[in-house]
């Protein structure tokens, strides 16, 4: 049986697609009878193989006095301190459990595996996903790479990382295998306990709340340049130093009336699927782009940035502009809406979805790419 550690400081603080894929490829797995599977997260509740590790969490006080201290030697952020004391709080259960793999995705947290690996002669394997995506120089310390998209699998290769040492691997998404859909009534219901307009069209975008990465000043200005009426835009993620300026915005430009910003749990974001018409992504550039997967199991029109990482995902299902352009997404929007509702289409970006990227295709995959690490 093959030990494998999850870590995922942020699962419990942050509401990021690694954590979601993280708690979702430990429900995934950890039943599976070739697997011991234990999942490391920063907050929450902890059971045998679901344990929380003490760490201090980014946003305290005492964090940002340490990354203070860091910075005077190089810079750091408070986020590092909180891998660091989640990395202390891990080694002693690397000394007891000693893991065949550990699967992680934070290159800081993996630089302290690697030299306490060398420090304490220990022969566990290092396996990183790619979701950021980090530069690919730095895959040469680790002992193999998860690549979630071919984009990032060539930039690597073209550095002149071994194929051997990377696998191209689809993220994995929880959904039914048939298509499943809410009546008029019962989105309306939806939407109503939801508080939130029960006929009017409305755009969701799942993703941090911010404007440098996510690009969401551009999705209010987008919408706000169209014809009244316009459709609701309710943006639902991880909320931040940028987020109060992207509020403010759209209270200006789409008004309190028609523009909304959440921060839910993971739990509850299906709900927001089931009741949206559309669904945009404005980011110009992804590791993956996992809410495009949710979104579509839903059979949600998903309209993105024109690069090819969606166009992989997405495929010929996908509503695609040049996003750097003004008007290029409120040029999209008629068209999914109009589009929205059609059952035959519905059915067809489910399946889509479900034959390439969900948990009964992946589950066997994954455990491939923990053997190929253990044996690398």
């Amino acid at each position: 049986m093959i030990k494998v550690f999850i870590l995922c400081p942020g699962l419990g603080y942050i509401r990021r697609g690694y954590e979601s894929f993280a708690q979702e490829i430990f429900d995934a797995l950890s039943k599976d009878n070739y697997l011991d599977i234990t999942l490391f997260k920063g907050r929450g509740n902890s059971s045998s193989q679901e344990i929380v590790l003490w760490n201090l969490p980014y946003h305290a006080n005492l964090a940002r006095k340490i990354s203070r201290v860091f910075k005077k030697v190089e810079r750091r952020d408070p986020y590092f301190v909180q891998l660091l004391s989640f990395f202390i709080s891990l080694v002693p259960h690397i000394h007891i459990k000693k893991p065949d793999v550990i699967f992680f995705s934070e290159p800081s947290l993996g630089t302290f595996l690697l030299q306490w690996r060398h420090l304490t002669k220990q022969n566990y394997k290092l396996l990183f996903k790619n979701g950021g995506p980090c530069t690919p120089t730095l895959f040469y310390r680790w002992d193999h790479i998860l690549q979630l998209s071919p984009t990032h699998f060539r930039a690597a290769l073209d550095v002149g990382v071994p194929a051997e040492k990377q696998t191209l691997l689809f993220y994995g998404v929880h959904m039914n295998s048939e298509f499943q859909t809410l009546t008029t009534s019962e989105r309306e219901a939806l939407r109503h306990k939801l508080e939130l307009p029960e006929k009017q069209p409305l755009i969701l975008s799942v993703a941090a709340i911010n404007n440098s990465h996510k690009r969401m000043n551009y999705v209010i200005r987008e919408v706000a340049s169209l014809s009244q009426p316009r459709p609701y835009l309710l943006l639902l993620g991880q909320q931040g130093e940028e987020s109060a300026e992207i509020l403010n915005l759209g209270n200006e430009l789409l008004g309190k009336e028609h523009f909304q910003i959440r921060t839910v749990a993971y739990n509850q974001v299906a709900d927001y699927y089931k009741i949206a018409d559309a669904f945009v992504l404005a980011s110009l550039s992804e590791g993956f782009g996992r809410v495009f997967l949710e979104a579509m199991s839903y059979g949600l029109p998903c309209l993105a940035h024109d690069y090819e990482t969606p166009r992989y995902i997405l495929g010929k299902e996908g509503y695609f502009a040049n996003f750097e352009l003004a008007g290029s997404l409120a040029s999209l929007i008629p068209q999914s809406l109009a589009e929205s509702h059609d059952i035959s289409k519905q059915r067809r970006r489910h399946r889509t979805i479900y034959e390439r990227f969900s948990w009964d295709q992946a589950r066997p995959e994954y455990i491939k790419l923990f053997q190929k690490c253990v044996n690398s």
